[in-house]
């Protein structure tokens, strides 16, 4: 096997390896919004626990959830632009 073809190798390798790591990472920080969301919204909405869940509280949580996601889209969006216009402004130069 030549030194190209090993080196072309690895470099599939740690493509494949930096997509696992991104794909766990994306993984890892839905599951931590998830339990955000969860603490939050309990918190929030909820007093006391009940033997069933009362139509107020119920609503408290829909428009919890509703506004969290609302929020955390709306700062990932702003967060992209933001890196977006960094390397525009970057290629620039």
């Amino acid at each position: 096997m030549s030194l190209t073809a090993d080196r072309s190798s690895e470099d599939a390798t740690d493509l494949q390896l930096q997509d696992f790591i991104e794909k766990e990472s994306r993984k890892q920080q839905f599951q931590n919004l998830t339990h955000s969301l969860t603490d939050i919204c309990w918190e929030t909405c909820i007093d006391r626990p009940t033997p069933r869940l009362e139509t107020k509280i119920e609503k408290c949580l829909v428009n919890c959830v509703e506004r969290f996601i609302d929020t955390t889209n709306f700062i990932t969006n702003r967060l992209e632009r933001i890196a977006l216009s960094k390397r525009s402004e970057m290629s620039l130069e």
